[in-house]
């Protein structure tokens, strides 16, 4: 497979150095990222790749998180109805 490659110089402010970084794309010039140039690169990519492996990991990752978010949000709301029901309530 050959697809082209486009290289920028990439500091923000905050770091001491820049670094060179590699993108599919070429960006706009700006304050963080000065376009140094592109290249035509070949990538071996078996015939036979099926990219479904890992994307069903992705979403079995992406599964997990929102199961735990879930279950972080039930418990916080377990325990606010727990500390109301501990109040004493007197009118």
């Amino acid at each position: 497979m050959k697809t082209t490659i486009y290289i920028h110089f990439t500091k923000f402010s905050w770091q001491n150095q820049g670094r060179f970084e590699v993108f599919s794309y070429e960006l706009t010039n700006d304050e963080n990222h000065a376009y140094v140039g592109s290249q035509e690169i070949e990538l071996n990519v078996p015939d036979n790749y099926d990219p479904r492996p890992a994307q069903i990991a992705a979403l079995e990752q992406q599964k997990q998180k929102v199961m735990a978010d879930y279950q972080k949000s039930v418990t916080e709301i377990n325990e606010r109805i727990s500390k109301l029901q501990a109040l004493e309530y007197t009118a």
